[in-house]
This record gives C-alpha cells, sequence and structure tokens, in this order.
C-alpha cells in the first residue's frame, strides 16, 4: 500500500479521529487500542496492556478465540507505535516483533503512521505471522466498530476509561 492509501487526509473528519488518537499520550493511545480491541464483537478476546517497562517488547498481549465449530485460540502479542503522520515504520521496527514471537502466536503492529514499502514486502515475501495496522485502518477501526460519541473518539474514550 502506498503512504497516502495509510494515511487520512489531511483535513478531513478521518483526520481529526486520526488527531484524537496522536493527540493522546503514548500509554493512553496503547489503552487505546486495546479498548479498541476489545470492542471486537465478532469474535471472543481477552487482550490485556503489558505494564509500562519490562514487559518483554510488547504493548498488549492476549488471544483470539475462534467461534464453535473450531473453537481454536490465537495467541497474540501487539506492538503499538504512537508516530507523526510523516514518520515511517521501517523494517527493523516489524523485525523486533517478529523476532519476540514464538511459536503458534501472532502479531499485531498498530501505529498511527504508515509501514515502508520494504517493510510490508519483508512481512508478504517472508511470511510472517503479524497483522499491519496503519493510521487510517485505525481511524476506519473506530468509525466502523461505532466508536465516535460526537464526532470524537477522544470522547468515546473518556466514557470508556470513566
Amino acid at each position: 500500500r502506498s503512504t497516502s492509501d495509510q494515511l487520512p487526509e489531511k483535513g478531513t473528519k478521518d483526520y481529526r479521529i486520526w488527531s484524537d488518537l496522536h493527540g493522546l499520550a503514548n500509554r493512553e493511545f496503547e489503552f487505546a487500542v486495546v479498548y479498541i480491541l476489545e470492542e471486537l464483537k465478532n469474535i471472543t478476546q481477552k487482550i490485556n496492556p503489558t505494564r509500562q517497562s519490562r514487559d518483554g517488547g510488547f504493548d498488549f498481549i492476549g488471544h483470539f478465540k475462534l467461534p464453535e465449530p473450531l473453537s481454536y485460540v490465537i495467541n497474540i502479542k501487539g506492538e503499538v507505535k504512537k508516530y507523526a503522520y510523516s514518520t515511517r515504520v521501517e523494517p527493523k521496527d516489524v523485525s523486533r516483533l517478529v523476532a519476540r514471537l514464538r511459536r503458534n502466536e501472532f502479531g499485531i503492529f498498530v501505529t498511527t503512521s504508515y509501514f515502508t514499502n520494504q517493510a510490508q514486502k519483508e512481512v508478504i515475501n517472508d511470511e510472517y505471522p503479524i497483522h499491519l495496522i496503519t493510521g487510517i485502518d485505525l481511524v476506519n477501526i473506530i468509525k466502523e466498530l461505532g466508536l465516535l460519541k460526537n464526532d470524537s473518539f477522544k470522547e468515546w474514550l473518556k466514557l470508556k476509561v470513566e
């Protein structure tokens, strides 16, 4: 995906939602990502943020459970990076997550920014068990899940935290 396909267009409603996310403190953003994943209704999950230090390089851990008749549990570990609009996620960033995954674990890398072409190619070509979530992906997930109050993600987040 091109850079422009991974970010909301400046000056749009999507960009305002993105700005809500980017305006959060780093730790708040990590928790916000966990809250967003918890809202996925079509799949059973248990996701927890890790502690702030000595977290093994992960920002959240947990699992997704596929519904009957499969009943298969997918263990996940995630990395969250709140980067500026123009700061790209490089292959080394993705490789760090891959290196820390164990057998039968799936990784999720979430950023407010975008992934370089090389980072995307490595995930695809090397068949890394990783899902990449970009700034526009987060915005779209928030909209699809109905996590806006008064057109603001921050307003919804306030209600979630209280």
